[in-house]
């Protein structure tokens, strides 16, 4: 019987980076705003590989353990050539909502979003299409969104939860 591999971290291909620098590039944030030494965690058998930006001071030591399960800060995972932001990322990106445009909501829209429901125009203060970061009135991330335009007539806007802080007790993440 062949031993098991035990989890380790690895520098991503170029290809890794790629991926992970178009889905910035879809937001408006460029990689080194975020993160200064990515790794990716490679674990035998995964679907997908989890994405860490290691500090460069623990880079040595956490590249010599045996086996590692996390270290540093979670990006998010690549899956099937895909980046998926994780819930963390929203913090180091929310500083940036000056400079790039984010979606902003008031009192009410936040609580929606937060249960994973709909948010409509009465309840959006900042829009913008596409995907993007979500933020309450006081700038605090809430989640991934998609901004929508469904009626261009009636300027009639929408914000669909793609995954947001509430995920973690509806789903037990």
């Amino acid at each position: 019987m062949q031993a098991k591999k035990e989890p380790k971290l690895e520098k991503l291909s170029k290809q890794e980076l790629n991926v992970i620098k178009k889905f910035l590039d879809e937001i408006g944030v460029k990689l080194y705003s975020i993160a200064s030494n990515p790794m990716k965690l490679v674990v035998e058998n995964a679907f997908y590989n989890d994405i860490f930006d290691i500090p460069i001071q623990l880079k040595e030591l956490v590249l010599n353990l045996d086996s590692i399960y996390s270290s540093g800060f979670y990006l998010g995972y690549i899956k099937k050539e895909k980046f998926y932001p994780g819930l963390p990322l929203l913090r180091r990106i929310s500083r940036l909502c000056y400079e790039i445009n984010c979606i902003k909501l008031n009192e009410f829209g936040e609580k929606l979003f937060l249960y994973g429901k709909r948010v409509e125009n009465d309840n959006i203060i900042l829009f913008k299409e596409g995907f993007c970061l979500v933020l309450n009135q006081q700038n605090e991330p809430l989640g991934w969104g998609i901004g929508k335009v469904i009626n261009v007539h009636k300027e009639i806007k929408i914000v669909e939860p793609v995954k947001d802080l509430g995920w973690y007790l509806r789903r037990g993440g």
